[in-house]
């Protein structure tokens, strides 16, 4: 039997399942804003490292993340 409790049960559950999937998105995306931001050469791969770090544990997300805020070299000289 389906009442009122379970109804409202399930849409809180789809309320924060929607809210990780999208801090899950934010932060998957956020080394290539700022590596677009510093204007590094590497922006593809900083992202593709980022992404890849995430659907494995989240172990590889730190490395893209730092590497996002190195300097990108003498670009431009």
């Amino acid at each position: 039997m389906i009442d009122a409790a379970t109804i409202f049960a399930w849409f809180v559950i789809a309320i924060i399942f929607l809210g990780v999937v999208a801090m899950i998105v934010f932060i998957g995306s956020l080394p290539k804003k700022i590596a677009l931001k510093r204007n590094h050469p590497q922006v593809d791969a900083i992202n593709a490292a980022s992404w890849i770090g995430l659907a494995c544990g989240g172990l590889g997300w730190p490395i893209a993340f730092v590497w996002a805020f190195l300097k990108s070299g003498n670009v431009g000289h």
